[in-house]
Order: C-alpha cells, then structure tokens, then sequence
C-alpha cells in the first residue's frame, strides 16, 4: 500500500487567518471587555451612591427633632434627682437617674 505524502485535511482554503486581523479582533475585544465592566461598575455604583443619598442626607429634620423632643420629655419626666455624699469634697453630689430599662424602652419607642 502507498501512502501518500499529502495530509487530507490541509487545503488550500483553510489557511492560518491573516495576522493583522488577529491581532485586531484580539484588541478589539479586550476594548468590549473593558467597556462593559466600566459601564457596568459605573451603573452599580451610581445606584449606591443614590440608595446612600436617600438613606443618609434626605432626612426629615422637623420629624427627627420633635421624636428627639419626645423622648427627651418622657426621659425627664421618668426621671429622679439623687443626692450622695461626695467624700473627697464633703459635699454632696446631685444626679439625675432613670432605670435603664425604662430609658431603653423610651429610646425605642416603646413608651
């Protein structure tokens, strides 16, 4: 049997691609890459940046301030003045005491 020194599957028509071209689809998809993880990186941290605006700057301030009043009124009026002596001094020392599980509850809202 002879063999034949030509191998069947390389012609003419299925040539190495031009090298020029190779290198132009290679850069040219390393520039689609890096585009769409810009722009995919941009639209995730514009929508942070506008989810923080909206949790953190646009507070309520006349809302904020009077639940501040509020507690801060209901702290007062729970409150007691206690009167130690202060031995370094010989005086007495006033403080003003509320339980803390009562200003925990007035904190949270509960009361």
């Amino acid at each position: 049997m002879s063999n034949s020194h030509e191998q069947p599957h390389m012609h003419e028509d299925n040539e190495d691609p031009d090298g020029w071209s190779t290198w132009g689809i290679g850069i040219g998809s390393t520039f689609l890459v890096i585009a769409t993880v810009a722009i995919s990186t941009g639209i995730y941290y514009q929508a942070e940046t506008s989810e923080a605006l909206t949790k953190h700057v646009n507070i309520r301030y006349e809302q904020r301030n009077m639940v501040m009043a509020a507690q801060a009124a209901v702290l007062e009026e729970s409150a007691r003045w206690v009167s130690k002596e202060n031995p370094e001094s010989a005086g007495t020392i006033d403080r003003l005491v509320i339980p803390i599980d009562q200003a925990m509850d007035i904190v949270a809202g509960n009361n």
